[in-house]
């Protein structure tokens, strides 16, 4: 949350809404594992995707990739297989990361994947699955592709999971052998799993950071920022000039239909925008797990700012 933007009152206010489940559970079927690293790196990917097969066969695709393009395609592939087959995947990136973006080796005149650049494709793979993607980037920090989670219209994912430091490789490829060990536990909880995995590291977690909550704390900033009665005054204003330069009623006839307006709310255009970011309006069954009532939550913060 940025407080800069918010009065120490609203921020206060904050923790008494009603608040979405900080992690919703996704049941996965598989993981498609995408590689993009250069000749002569170390195949941890084809290595981890060697022990899956050993640990339960078929349950893994392995994916490796030779240029950016590869690696989009890899996750267009990955939304059509799901539409097709009904399939759930953890879509597992293993390649070189930095703050921008992935590349297939240190090398900075490699090729450069930005995190913007697959937020349209997790999109994609993401209303595949109907909301139940979990993003596991295994590289140094991969957490840093949280940026491709900050845009809507729909959820890149349920969760991205993710280093945020330096990480050596062996020590990578113990964390995520044991989170998918863990996964296949008979009702895994993402935040023990990634606990179970981060012990196996050593100098630095696996970070877990739910979309839901990133959408939550932007949205409710937001709502809170436009429900100030400056902000309301100002809407009235925008409304009147419309009235005035759109209309040929009278000074009069507008200030009068001004004054008959009931409060603007914003609740209906919040919960249409989450509804549709997770997929609720696909299925209703999404309600379960990300529902909000956006209505209830302006109610309240219109009771504290007039009270």
């Amino acid at each position: 949350m940025m407080a800069s933007k918010l009065t120490a009152s609203e921020m206060a206010l904050i923790d008494s809404l009603p608040k979405p489940p900080v992690v919703a559970e996704s049941q996965t079927t598989n993981i498609w594992i995408i590689e993009w690293l250069s000749t002569g790196e170390r195949r941890t990917g084809e290595e981890l995707h060697e022990w899956m097969e050993q640990q339960r066969p078929g349950w893994s695709i392995y994916n490796r990739c030779v240029t950016k393009g590869e690696v989009i395609r890899s996750i267009e592939h990955a939304a059509h297989a799901a539409q097709q087959n009904s399939m759930v995947p953890v879509l597992h990136i293993e390649a070189h990361g930095c703050p921008i973006g992935i590349a297939p080796s240190r090398d900075a005149q490699d090729e450069l994947l930005k995190w913007e650049e697959i937020t349209t494709p997790l999109q994609q793979l993401n209303v595949a699955t109907n909301c139940n993607l979990i993003v596991v980037v295994a590289a140094c920090l991969g957490f840093a592709a949280i940026q491709a989670l900050t845009k809507g219209p729909r959820a890149p994912s349920v969760a991205l999971i993710g280093t945020d430091a330096t990480v050596n490789e062996s020590d990578l490829l113990l964390g995520t052998k044991e989170f998918y060990r863990r996964i296949k536990d008979e009702k895994p909880r993402l935040i023990d799993i990634v606990e179970s995995a981060s012990g196996e590291m050593r100098g630095t977690d696996f970070e877990i950071e739910p979309f839901v909550m990133l959408a939550y704390e932007a949205s409710i900033e937001q709502l809170l920022r436009e429900s100030r009665p400056a902000e309301r005054q100002a809407r009235i204003e925008r409304l009147r000039q419309r009235m005035y330069q759109e209309t040929s009623f009278s000074a009069e006839v507008i200030e009068r239909r001004l004054s008959e307006l009931p409060g603007i709310p914003l609740s209906a255009y919040f919960q249409q925008i989450w509804d549709h970011m997770f997929m609720i309006d696909l299925d209703p069954k999404n309600e379960e797990r990300f529902g909000l009532d956006w209505a209830e939550i302006e109610r309240q913060i219109l009771t504290v700012s007039s009270g």
